[in-house]
């Protein structure tokens, strides 16, 4: 779609805020999901390689062990200081996949996840939980990894989980709504947003269920919703929300149906004056709460961009 579609649901122009040198995961990031530049251009090449010296991702990377983990070498699964939560974090915070320092820590997480077939779980002893997979997984395939023997045989685990609710189930049991874990659902979603297009198809049986089980349920704008839902925060660790199930979908290409659009109406009235959104609750390793969001507002206009125009009908029908 042409800017002028999607810039004229903004009530300003974020660009110069998104494109601030001092965050260069945000840059690349923006380039690539928002703007359309190739993975290969020079302007996407220098603000992902400058990722690794400057921002968010640059501090955690620093607080790395020469090994690979953060914290405990077997505690990988430990709120917030374990290696899984410090990866997803870097995936989640626009970390260059080739950094070799990210290659490290996801090669050691692999080789720590528990059990040692199917699912993952965050400790040992714990049942594997569909979420947890899922979000690891999502981390892995940013970083390269979705190849793996390990992320394969989590993802197949996936695949033949049912929750009996359409979705999947939840060992936790805050996550459940309707029997469902919508954590697990968003996460499946971003997994399968990091495949190339022409992979994505092998496991189309997860976004189509993990989309049509959200869908279906309205994006829970109605009735029971998840913990949170309408209080957006980045990156969604162990929880997710409206935002960040919107963002997914749009990332798949998904149809604009009904309940997208009402949720992306709901979202746009959640912008600043600048055309930019602010997290209402804190988040481990985030930006600070009721301050703009760099990540919090370009999740926001890639889904804008992609149902700009839909969005244009849907708001003149509720004139």
């Amino acid at each position: 779609m042409s800017e002028a579609t999607w810039w004229r649901h903004l009530k300003g122009d974020p660009t110069r805020f998104l494109l601030a040198d001092d965050e260069p995961g945000v840059v690349w990031r923006t380039l690539v999901e928002l703007l359309g530049r190739p993975h290969d251009s020079p302007a996407v090449v220098r603000s992902r390689l400058a990722a690794r010296e400057a921002g968010a991702c640059s501090d955690l990377l620093a607080q790395q062990n020469p090994f690979g983990y953060w914290g405990s070498p077997v505690a990988y699964g430990a709120r917030w200081g374990g290696t899984s939560w410090h990866l997803m974090a870097l995936a989640a915070l626009g970390a260059d996949p080739e950094d070799p320092r990210v290659a490290r820590a996801a090669e050691v997480l692999l080789e720590q996840l528990r059990p040692r077939s199917g699912g993952f779980s965050a400790a040992k002893g714990r049942p594997p939980a569909a979420c947890f997979t899922a979000e690891v997984c999502a981390a892995m395939a940013r970083f390269g990894f979705a190849h793996h023997p390990r992320v394969r045989e989590a993802v197949a685990w996936l695949v033949e989980r049912d929750g009996g609710a359409g979705l999947w189930s939840c060992p936790e049991l805050r996550h459940l709504v309707g029997g469902a874990c919508p954590i697990a659902a968003v996460a499946l979603l971003r997994f399968v947003g990091e495949l190339p297009p022409s992979e994505r198809s092998q496991v189309a049986r997860l976004s189509t269920r993990a989309g049509q089980g959200l869908v279906e349920r309205g994006l829970f704008l109605e009735g029971n919703a998840p913990r949170g839902w309408w209080t957006f925060a980045h990156p969604t660790l162990g929880r997710t929300d409206l935002l960040d199930a919107l963002s997914a979908l749009a990332r798949l290409g998904w149809a604009a149906e009904p309940p997208v659009l009402a949720a992306l109406l709901g979202v746009l009235g959640r912008q600043d004056s600048g055309g930019r959104w602010a997290p209402q609750q804190a988040a481990p390793f985030g930006e600070p709460v009721g301050q703009p969001s760099r990540w919090l507002t370009l999740k926001a206009l890639v889904a804008v961009a992609a149902y700009g125009d839909a969005l244009g009908v849907a708001r003149e029908g509720t004139a």
